[in-house]
């Protein structure tokens, strides 16, 4: 068996020190075995096409060592740790994210150019990102090497712990819904157009014009959503009219949301008080006017219910997918599977 031994020690030569002579042993006793029973089955000696063939079944010399090798680590994060693996990696990119739509704002407002802001904070995302990933999976791959592979503080799991089952909620938060908007719709055309108290004359700042300009609009976006909310209370039965209301809402105030935050300017200095708003406040090497500080903080109001509206469009969309998709057919089974 000349093209066996050779085999043999091609194998030999990829296998570790510590097991090489019990490991050859066996695949040799293997191999020999199905060789002999072969030649059993056909009656003569094996020609050398025959034992080729049956080398040919357990593979390259590599690919046969393989089998034996046992490594300190086979992979790196195992598939009990991957669902919380995969869970962190999404809620760090979902913060990269986020931190970094923050950071192209304030400097867009800050250089008064949007396409600098998007250009720097796009660059340094995904040098973030792939730092933050790099940083997870390294975590992860020392828990699966020095933990064997188990879920950390998870060993000392009580069912009795379990908390109670939730029962199903009020429409609770469709009747805040609706009180609020009904409130914004009567509350905001009135603060807009009526004559300005004495105290708020005596404010160094006041509203820019722009709130004016996008009166309309943000009425629009408020009544669709009430909308929505009436047809949860009163009309459950319509899940699809309130779900394309809702959507319809969400749309429009992402796009009023962003041509405000393009005016970059949401408060203006009262007359005769632009010297408070003037005033300069350093953050280490920058300088900031209060005025500016102002504005950031408005246009990151405006951010944050953008990103708010654009979430509840993933969710409402998801919803109304599911209801769109037809139920699924059950075969009784038969018994046997």
């Amino acid at each position: 068996m000349e093209l066996l031994n050779r085999y043999l020690q091609a194998v030999r030569g990829y296998l570790l020190r510590g097991r090489r002579d019990d490991i050859v042993k066996e695949l040799g006793d293997n191999i020999l075995s199905q060789m002999e029973d072969k030649a059993a089955e056909l009656g003569r000696p094996l020609n050398q096409a025959e034992q080729v063939a049956i080398l040919k079944q357990h593979g390259h010399p590599l690919v046969a060592a393989a089998r034996y090798r046992r490594l300190p680590l086979q992979q790196l994060v195992g598939p009990t740790l991957f669902p919380l693996y995969w869970y962190m990696l999404q809620a760090a990119t979902v913060f990269v994210a986020a931190f970094h739509l923050m950071a192209a704002l304030v400097i867009a407002l800050s250089r008064g150019s949007v396409l600098q802001g998007i250009v720097t904070a796009w660059g340094s995302f995904w040098l973030s990102l792939l730092g933050v990933v790099g940083a997870v999976t390294i975590a992860f791959g020392l828990i699966e090497y020095f933990g064997g592979g188990k879920v950390p503080w998870t060993d000392t799991f009580d069912p009795l712990e379990l908390p109670a089952i939730k029962a199903t909620p009020p429409p609770s938060n469709s009747a805040v819904e609706l009180a609020m908007g009904c409130f914004f719709l009567v509350g905001w055309p009135i603060f807009l157009h009526s004559s300005a108290p004495a105290f708020a004359r005596s404010l160094p700042f006041r509203l820019a014009p722009v709130w004016w300009r996008f009166e309309i609009p943000m009425l629009l976006v408020v009544a669709l959503g009430a909308a929505a909310a009436y047809l949860s209370l009163f009309r459950p039965q319509s899940p699809r009219l309130r779900t394309a209301l809702r959507l319809a809402s969400d749309v429009a105030g992402i796009v009023t949301g962003w041509l405000l935050l393009r005016t970059r300017e949401f408060i203006v200095a009262n007359p005769g008080s632009g010297v408070g708003l003037n005033n300069a406040v350093h953050f280490g090497e920058h300088a900031f006017t209060v005025g500016q500080i102002v504005n950031y903080g408005v246009a990151l109001t405006l951010l944050i219910t953008m990103i708010v509206f654009a979430v509840d469009i993933v969710v409402e969309a998801t919803r109304l997918l599911r209801a769109l998709r037809p139920p699924a057919i059950v075969t009784p089974s038969n018994g046997i599977l």
